[in-house]
């Protein structure tokens, strides 16, 4: 029998929240991110508007959207186990919606990830507030050209824990959803999978909500680290580079995000881990030599 920690995080670390009136360019760079620290900005989107499905299918076109398609029961087996990350289905907002209303998403966990929306009515809702990113905040893009990347599911869906490259912002555009986060520091207690494996070595292979302390002791080590904020709708998620974050959709019904990722700054906030690490060392390569890094050490095995 494995054993497994029912209380890992006793009471969590919260993160620190401000308002969009509190938060000025010298605060944010001193006290977030040059120090690489979570911030939560309350009240960052325009509360009028409710990106739920009858605004999403009028805003978003007739075009088709990459859903995950991870099928039934997929999350039940350890992720040492997984022989793929997931499958993928092409198809519009609209018969995504249909599947969110009559519960097939929730049974056979689809989930409409990480599909850019720049091109679109809906990201004119937002272009304040991403005005305020990029003008008051001094965020940057890490491709100029690059759009915000629109995340729909069933609520109790969780992406498992894993970290992005750049500094990236979340932001709730309708419902909630609770996120946990450790800092680079633990990386090696959250035993990330190693270059060969199935999976790629940005996602960890432990399931944080009902750990296996036999197959993964060090993880215990992680509870002074762990941080965790409910995200409701209109707030705002700074997560630095190489922060190890789970996101699980809350509540009944389904949840609506957006994500943009950003260059890091200072730049050197990119080696705080092995991992960050060979990410900075394969941006210096060559792009031929960096498909063939790809190709022989991080595709997914078929």
């Amino acid at each position: 029998m494995r054993e497994v920690m029912k209380d890992n995080a006793g009471t969590p670390k919260a993160i620190d929240q401000l308002t969009v009136a509190e938060l000025t360019t010298e605060k944010f760079d001193k006290e977030y991110r040059i120090p690489g620290k979570p911030l939560v900005v309350t009240d960052f989107l325009d509360s009028s508007v409710d990106w739920d499905l009858d605004f999403l299918c009028k805003n978003l076109g007739d075009g088709k959207f990459l859903v995950r398609d991870y099928g039934e029961g997929h999350f039940d087996a350890p992720r040492r186990e997984w022989t793929k990350y997931c499958d993928h289905v092409q198809m519009t907002i609209h018969d995504f919606a249909t599947h969110i209303r009559d519960g097939s998403a929730k049974k056979r966990n689809l989930y409409l990830a990480q599909n850019p929306i720049g091109e679109t009515e809906a990201l004119k809702s937002i272009a304040g507030e991403m005005q305020f990113l990029t003008q008051t905040l001094g965020f940057e893009p890490i491709i100029p050209e690059a759009s915000l990347n629109l995340w729909l599911g069933a609520a109790g869906h969780a992406e498992p824990l894993h970290f992005d490259p750049g500094d990236g912002t979340l932001m709730m555009l309708h419902g909630k959803k609770r996120v946990i986060l450790y800092p680079p520091k633990q990386s090696s207690n959250l035993y990330p999978f190693g270059f060969y494996d199935v999976l790629p070595f940005w996602v960890s292979q432990v399931n944080i909500e009902e750990p296996d302390l036999k197959q993964y002791p060090n993880f215990n080590k992680t509870e002074q680290d762990r941080y965790e904020v409910v995200l409701s709708s209109g707030q705002v998620l700074f997560i630095p580079t190489q922060w190890w974050h789970e996101v699980i959709a809350e509540g009944e019904g389904y949840v609506c995000s957006c994500n943009h990722f950003w260059k890091v700054k200072p730049w050197w906030r990119k080696l705080q881990s092995l991992r960050g690490i060979v990410l900075f060392s394969m941006n210096l390569l060559p792009w031929n030599w960096v498909l063939r890094f790809n190709r022989f050490i991080y595709q997914f095995k078929k």
